[in-house]
Parts: structure tokens; sequence; C-alpha cells
């Protein structure tokens, strides 16, 4: 039986010195029957030579180059005219293992599903990684449990990335919002939603790489602020509508915010916002039992100030 064509979908924009490592990642996938969508977003630097070389020698890539529309755009101008029964993406500053596809493919036809989920090695430019598959266990999920686990971050969070969905769900027009930061939050839960179950293996296939110039490493903006507003406005009203996901949807708004919160500028009138919406949500989650231990341990730092907050992240990271 022949295997299912799965698209790759991978915006790229200012990223030449990690490009041709990401490409290569892809194009030598265990499973071969791939659709590589190269988005070029309007990219200022070499990326969109570099996408057209590998079309070149790989027919399996198609190029689009397109005016910088963001993130959200260059994806959702992939998933209009992709072929692929299936739909992945990489983010072109990352890459993956040689059986990336296949592993989340694999989980798919086990369960008969429509998600499946792998696990993933954040690192660093100057990191050396090493094999950490030795014990890979997998799960099933309700869409429901899915759900609630990716909200508390307990096996996996909302990237976009480090997934294969059916493209079906993507039919009734479900696409990454334009023009917010941080899109995979407001979308992700979504897709699972719209699924049957939720296949998880710990295993890890994917390289997510933390950079200084990425939207997560950037200083804290307007841009970064208006979108944290108007994801909250989405899961409060979310929330009403469906209670069950209430607790575990407060514990992901608030470690948003904490995430956010060590962005911004001391004394600013950003963290004083933050901080302020911080103290609305922590003590509906430091009674929640399923909260991660380093939330709960932030909410405690959180009634000491914020400076003992930033002086225990800083501590932390070092």
């Amino acid at each position: 039986m022949k295997n299912p064509l799965i698209t790759v979908i991978i915006p790229v924009y200012n990223v030449e010195q990690y490009l041709e490592k990401c490409l290569d990642s892809v194009i030598n996938q265990d499973y071969p029957d791939l659709e590589i969508m190269l988005v070029d977003d309007g990219s200022p630097d070499q990326c969109g030579e570099i996408c057209e070389r590998y079309a070149k020698k790989d027919s399996r890539i198609k190029v689009i180059h397109k005016k910088n529309g963001g993130l959200s755009d260059a994806r959702n101008v992939a998933i209009d005219v992709a072929l692929g029964e299936y739909i992945t993406f990489v983010d072109s500053d990352d890459y993956v293992s040689d059986d990336y596809v296949a592993t989340l493919y694999e989980l798919i036809k086990k369960n008969n599903c429509k998600i499946s989920v792998s696990s993933y090695i954040r690192f660093g430019q100057d990191d050396e990684l090493k094999d950490d598959n030795k014990i890979i266990k997998e799960y099933v999920f309700s869409p429901e449990n899915a759900i609630k686990t990716m909200f508390y971050q307990k096996k996996f969070d909302t990237t976009a990335w480090g997934k294969l969905y059916h493209r079906s769900l993507f039919s009734d027009g479900l696409r990454y919002p334009v023009g917010l930061l941080y899109e995979d939050l407001p979308t992700t839960y979504k897709l699972f939603q719209k699924s049957d179950k939720v296949a998880f293996s710990t295993k890890k296939t994917y390289f997510y790489l933390r950079r200084s110039s990425s939207i997560e490493g950037s200083p804290f903006s307007e841009k970064k602020y208006e979108s944290l507003l108007k994801i909250i406005e989405e899961f409060e009203i979310y929330k009403l509508q469906n209670l069950e996901f209430s607790k575990a949807i407060d514990c992901r708004i608030l470690n948003f915010l904490f995430h956010l919160l060590f962005e911004t500028e001391k004394n600013s009138h950003y963290e004083n916002t933050i901080f302020g919406m911080i103290k609305k949500y922590r003590l509906k989650v430091l009674n929640d039992f399923n909260a991660r231990k380093k939330t709960t341990i932030s909410i405690l730092l959180s009634f000491f100030g914020i400076s003992v907050l930033r002086f225990f992240y800083t501590f932390g990271k070092s």
C-alpha cells in the first residue's frame, strides 16, 4: 500500500546561517513521500536564493516567494495550496532527526488518529547534543485530555511544529491568526479539539534552537503586549464555553505571563501591568495540584515582589 503524501511547511525569514542545516535534515527523511514547501516570507538576506538552489536539486521542494506577512501568514499560504494528506511544520532555524516524519506518521497509523506529537530538545548554539532516546514511551489521549495536558505543559506544549496533522483539520478555514505573535497558543488547541484522538511519543525528533534574534529572544514590545492581551481575551471566552478547561487554561495563561514578565524592562509600565495580571491568576493556580512545580514556586516567589522573582529567574538560568 502506497504511503500518503505528507507536506512539510517551512516558513523562511532572515535565517540564512541556519537554513541549510534545516533543509538538509528535511530532505534526508527516512519517509520519502514528501511535499516540502519553503515559504520565503520576503526575507531580506540570501534565504530566497538558498531555497531556489535546493528546489533545483530536489523535485519534492516547492518555493513560494511572498511579501513579508509574518509566520502565521507564511504558514497559511502554504496550507492553502498543500497537496499532502498530512501536514507538519518545521521552523527554518531548527532541524529534525532523520525519522521525524516517519515517527509521527507511524503514531497516526498505529493509533488511527488525526494528530500525532513527538518530543523535542531545546538547545543553544554552543550546546553539545546527546542521544536521549534510550527509553521511549507512547500515549494516546482523548481530545479533552490532550488539551489539558498541553495547557499544563506536562508532556508537550502548543507549538505548531513537532506535530503531524490530518489536512481535514484545516478544511473549515481554521488558520493561524495573522498579525499575532505566539500564534500557536490560540490555534493548536482548536486543532486538538477537532481530532478524534492525539497520539504522543516521548521520542525526541525535533531540535529547537534558542537564539536571541528569534521572536522568543527579542526584547519586549508593544506588539508582544497586544498579542498577550488578545490571546488572554480569547482564552477567557473559551473558558466560559468550556468550563472543564478553566483550571488548565488559567495555568497556561499564568505561565505565559511569567514568561513575558522577564522580557520586560525593570520598573517599566509593561512590567507593572503584567505583574498586576499575574496577581489576578496566581491564587487560582496555586490551588491547582496539576500545575507544574516550577509554576507553584514562581507563584510563591511572586508574593515577595517582582525583584525577588527576577533574582531567582536569573539565578535559575545561570
